[in-house]
């Protein structure tokens, strides 16, 4: 909660209209909401993450969880997709259609999609980046490729490779998040801090 309050201030966003957004998508995801005990298939295992720079690279891994909109790139169907919403519906539709586990992240920006998209879904585990309730999770992170790879640590991965993670190849409000998303994963021991 620590860093979360770094990044609203650093941001200017709204924890109103982040809590809002969580508790549209646990109102409207109501019968929907998966327990997180889902993720435990991540345990134990080699875990590629594909990220929204990857652009075909041969992977390895038993098991792939894509972020946000690098699914569009990716030609399997992932293990676990983890999205604030950015991809389009059919897309998230045919993932799930093909037993994919979505991981839908609620933030002050994106209640329109919530309740466009919410709607049309069967199941999915809800993630908030405030304070967590009933089964809306806050596992740690920021952007979707953070939050994916904190969720592989969360869940015991044995291995974490990533693939498509690009922290400075962005501009303006993008390249700022990238640099929060970098940050948490240097302190997180996910990526190795560079020395200057």
């Amino acid at each position: 909660m620590k860093i979360y309050e770094q990044i609203i201030a650093d941001f200017g966003f709204s924890r109103e209209k982040d809590e809002e957004s969580a508790k549209l998508l646990a109102e409207l995801g109501k019968g929907k909401l998966l327990d997180c005990s889902v993720l435990n298939i991540i345990n134990g295992r080699e875990v590629a993450i594909i990220g929204g720079a990857y652009s075909g690279e041969k992977i390895s891994g038993d098991l792939v969880i894509t972020a946000g909109k690098a699914v569009e790139r990716f030609p399997l169907i992932p293990s676990v997709h983890v999205t604030d919403l950015e991809e389009s519906a059919e897309k998230l539709l045919e993932l799930e259609k093909n037993g994919c586990i979505l991981v839908i992240h609620a933030h002050g920006d994106n209640m329109e999609r919530i309740r466009e998209i919410v709607p049309k879904l069967k199941s999915f585990v809800a993630t908030t980046q405030s304070y967590p309730f009933d089964r809306v999770y806050n596992f740690g992170g920021f952007t979707d490729g953070d939050r994916a790879v904190i969720i592989a640590k969360t869940f015991g991965a044995k291995k974490i490779r990533l693939y498509g993670f690009e922290f400075e190849k962005a501009e303006g409000l993008k390249l700022k998040k990238l640099k929060w998303a970098k940050k948490i994963l240097e302190m997180e021991g996910c990526i190795q801090q560079k020395s200057s």
